[in-house]
């Protein structure tokens, strides 16, 4: 029955691995769970002083440093590739950050218990802030993609620890709605990037599309600092809580993520998919989490769901501007105001999702809906060519923003619904892990589809064999501008080679619908699960008398436990 819980016998949750458990009460914790020496009390369901409030501003304040990041070069790289002759390397200005953001994730989480959440967070902040200099200070492609290595192990551990907070000080079946409010920061960031990227690459240097998040890092560190006070475990030696980090697994676990995107980067351009150089990766073994974290189906098909969603939802960050780009001739400016509908009406909807699942508790519903939308969105965006009206293409982008924005704020409660409620941290790095996953395919397997589906077309359509050539191989993205376009100065070459790219943006569209709808399918695998209106965890909101520890106290030894 779906309104029985998938709860079970879990371990320590310092180790990264959840089981199902027996027991139906979502508000009892298993008494096979290692129990703390305090007991941990119910908390009230809506907190609402002012220091809950001055973290979440905090938390929101942080998350628009961040998702500025995330948007402000999808329409600036392909002029950023052209400026640093990046080649076939530009797909890893994306991807270094999120595959940083992905490799850091494990560590991230299994810490923020241990040393808590705001010394982290602090210094994922810091971290993300020296890598955006470095970005914007890079003089070859090979230091952009370090650059962009180093603000990516920043950017994991501040949405990671975003999320973690929020789970932390919200009970479950608010933390939809509280989400939104955080995410409202993050999705201003993320409607302000395309147009910021288009505005910099237009009038200024691509350089400032990094160098814009210098101050504004600098001011959410300062911000985190006064506000962020939350609870930790601190009667740990420092010796105790080195010995509790496990580092070991995360050299492997990157080395398998790159390989197989190297295997699927390389694919058809630069290798033929029959050569050992493609094949060798795909032998390596796959990152994976211990059986237990997916050992409930409802757990499960939520990771799914959200590896799914954070395919589909980078599908079109990065690919809507080169339509507009590569298909409609126009700049980097024009192109991220032309993507506006999309992100912007994603906050919209992804308030509007929160609020429905707090007000009515239950998330398969908007699972089912926000896929079938999403996939009905990739099929018209198919559609669209040189001549497709701007009504067609605003409609289109709010109906994307629609599903994909509803979907955003709700994931993550259906992963943790049948989970104990002490598991907050290790169920979010799960979580986080799917995401930012899925993020990197986002951009790596349309890329793959648009650089072959060019060189494919271009064979055949173009009948210059230089503009041929420059589209061949692993160069097409590279050429997908206006000023590229506007550079031909023969109509009809310029018509053949408009052509080739709306082929080939078609073809993107299309294979994104099988995506869309593998979720939508998925969604029906996870149990209806209700979900819990009580805290009950050993963090939260700090108050004064918690953060009073004497210095003896702060350095006591004391057993290994769980925090």
């Amino acid at each position: 029955m779906d309104d029985i819980h998938e709860l079970g016998n879990l371990p320590p949750p310092d180790r990264l691995s959840i089981s199902p458990a027996t027991h139906e009460d979502p508000n009892r914790i298993s008494t096979d769970i290692p129990q703390h020496d305090n007991t941990i009390e119910s908390q009230p369901t809506s907190p609402q002083t002012w220091r809950f409030w001055a973290i979440i501003t905090a938390l929101a304040i942080t998350g628009l440093m961040s998702a500025i990041e995330g948007t402000i070069i999808t329409s600036a790289l392909p002029s950023i590739t052209n400026a640093l002759g990046g080649g076939d390397a530009y797909i890893w200005v994306p991807n270094a950050y999120l595959l940083a953001q992905v490799a850091i994730l494990p560590l991230a989480g299994q810490a923020s218990n241990i040393f808590g959440r705001r010394h982290l967070l602090l210094g994922s902040v810091a971290l993300f802030t020296l890598g955006g200099g470095l970005s914007g200070a890079a003089s070859s492609m090979g230091m952009l993609i370090a650059a962009r290595t180093i603000q990516g192990l920043g950017g994991g551990g501040i949405n990671l620890l975003m999320e973690t907070i929020v789970t932390d000080i919200v009970p479950l079946r608010e933390r939809g709605q509280y989400m939104a409010i955080v995410g409202i920061g993050a999705v201003v960031g993320a409607t302000l990037g395309p147009f910021l990227g288009g505005l910099i690459t237009d009038h200024a240097s691509w350089r400032w599309c990094f160098y814009i998040n210098v101050p504004i890092g600098i001011a959410s560190f300062g911000i985190l600092f006064i506000f962020l006070r939350v609870k930790y475990d601190r009667n740990l030696t420092w010796s105790t809580r080195l010995r509790r980090i496990d580092i070991s697994g995360n050299a492997i676990f990157v080395a398998a993520i790159v390989s197989a995107l190297m295997a699927l980067t390389w694919g058809g351009t630069i290798y033929s998919w029959s050569t050992y150089h493609i094949w060798t990766p795909r032998l390596c073994p796959e990152p994976s989490f211990p059986r237990q974290v997916v050992s409930n189906r409802t757990s499960a098909a939520a990771l799914a769901l959200t590896f799914i969603h954070a395919i589909v939802a980078y599908w079109v960050y990065y690919f809507l501007p080169i339509y507009f780009q590569a298909v409609r001739g126009l700049s980097p400016l024009r192109s991220g105001i032309y993507t506006l509908p999309n992100v912007a009406g994603g906050l919209v909807f992804a308030v509007l999702g929160g609020v429905l699942l707090s007000k009515s508790g239950r998330y398969k519903p908007l699972h089912l809906a926000g896929f079938a939308v999403t996939t009905v969105s990739f099929g018209l965006f198919s559609l669209l060519d040189a001549r497709s009206s701007d009504a067609a293409w605003v409609c289109i982008q709010l109906l994307n923003a629609l599903g994909s924005g509803m979907l955003s704020g709700v994931l993550l409660p259906a992963v943790q619904a049948p989970l104990d409620e002490s598991y907050v941290a290790t169920a979010t790095g799960v979580w986080s892990f799917a995401r930012y996953f899925g993020c990197i395919w986002g951009v790596t397997i349309p890329s793959a589809v648009f650089n072959n589906e060019c060189r494919r077309l271009a064979s055949t359509t173009i009948t210059d064999a230089g503009i041929a050539g420059d589209l061949a191989g692993d160069s097409a993205y590279q050429h997908a501008t206006g000023a590229f376009l506007h550079s031909i100065q023969d109509p009809a070459l310029r018509a053949e080679v408009v052509q080739v790219f709306t082929g080939a943006m078609r073809t993107v569209w299309l294979v994104g619908i099988a995506f869309a709808a593998l979720g939508f399918l998925v969604s029906f695998i996870a149990k209806e699960i209700e979900l819990r209106k009580e805290l009950n965890n050993d963090f939260g909101v700090e108050d004064k008398k918690d953060a009073v520890i004497s210095p003896a106290t702060e350095m006591q030894a004391v057993p290994s436990s769980s925090v």
